[in-house]
């Protein structure tokens, strides 16, 4: 029971392992002019037969001209009755499409509420929590809450020597490689989900935070572990199935500050004393949204 257990999480871990290394991976479909279907239709055989049923209402079978007459007043009712829904559903539809390409020019124009819209509604969904702090022309700012060291995985897959799999330690030095791989990762995907959703946006500037714990003050002292600016073309061309996400991150990325420390070379949070820019963006990050 205690070696299933062992292998069953020597495999769990090893999916994990395999996601934190394909986490810049993700691909994301271009934003797009949306397009409104046609107009509804509408059908004038059912529109007829509705008004018949109507116009006869409480007359005899037996009254046959007053039949007929109910009968030529029911078609021409739903032929006026076809042509107006006719009208206002085309109507609607135009309407509804100057709505869309409104939005799409104000997205393309980088309008900075629309744009932010947008960035919000996309980073929903995301596991590393994201959120767009605001556009100034055709750049964005962002933050993204990566995780810290110590709420990475502390155990890797191995294998006994009888040949059975099991778990381990995780080594400090590898504890800290993979916990840079995972920054590295929350960030780039971000970063091309942002440019992918935004077509307007020629560069981003980002932010990678931990979300802090609060003091014996109730304060939260934020802290980066890697600030960088990316332009749009430079992810043009990019390797992204076969390179890894800090390789990535170090030869695309302008204006990058990072620090790693010791043998390790563990992430260590950025000083910020001479950054007030960076201080602040992260004093304008609201935790507590990005936690839910």
């Amino acid at each position: 029971m205690v070696a299933s257990s062992r292998a069953e999480a020597a495999e769990q871990l090893e999916d994990v392992y395999r996601r934190i290394a394909g986490l810049h991976r993700e691909t994301f479909q271009p934003a797009q002019r949306r397009v409104e279907p046609p107009p509804a239709p509408v059908y004038e055989a059912d529109v007829l037969k509705r008004q018949q049923k109507e116009k006869l209402e409480g007359i005899s079978f037996f009254a046959r001209a007053r039949r007929r007459a109910a009968l030529a007043q029911a078609n021409v009712d739903a032929l006026h009755e076809v042509e107006h829904r006719r009208r206002q559903n085309a109507r609607q539809q135009l309407e509804r499409q100057r709505q869309h390409d409104q939005e799409w020019s104000l997205l393309n124009a980088n309008d900075p509420v629309t744009v932010i819209g947008a960035l919000a509604a996309a980073f929903e969904d995301n596991d590393a929590a994201a959120a767009p702090l605001g556009v100034s022309g055709d750049e964005a700012s962002l933050v993204v809450i990566v995780p810290t060291l110590a709420g990475m995985p502390q155990k890797k897959p191995d294998v006994t020597p009888t040949g059975r799999r099991t778990i381990k330690a995780l080594p400090k030095k590898e504890a800290s490689a993979w916990h840079a791989t995972a920054v590295a990762g929350c960030i780039l995907v971000t970063v091309r989900e942002a440019f992918a959703v935004a077509p307007g946006l020629r560069t981003i500037r980002i932010v990678a935070a931990t979300t802090p714990e609060r003091d014996a003050y109730g304060n939260r002292r934020p802290e980066a572990l890697v600030a960088a600016r990316f332009a749009r073309h430079r992810l043009e061309g990019v390797q992204w199935e076969t390179t890894e996400s800090l390789r990535i991150l170090d030869d695309v990325a302008t204006e990058l500050q990072l620090k790693q420390a010791g043998a390790a070379k563990t992430l260590t949070p950025l000083t910020l004393d001479d950054e007030p820019e960076l201080r602040a963006l992260l004093d304008a990050i609201d935790y507590e949204e990005l936690r839910a």
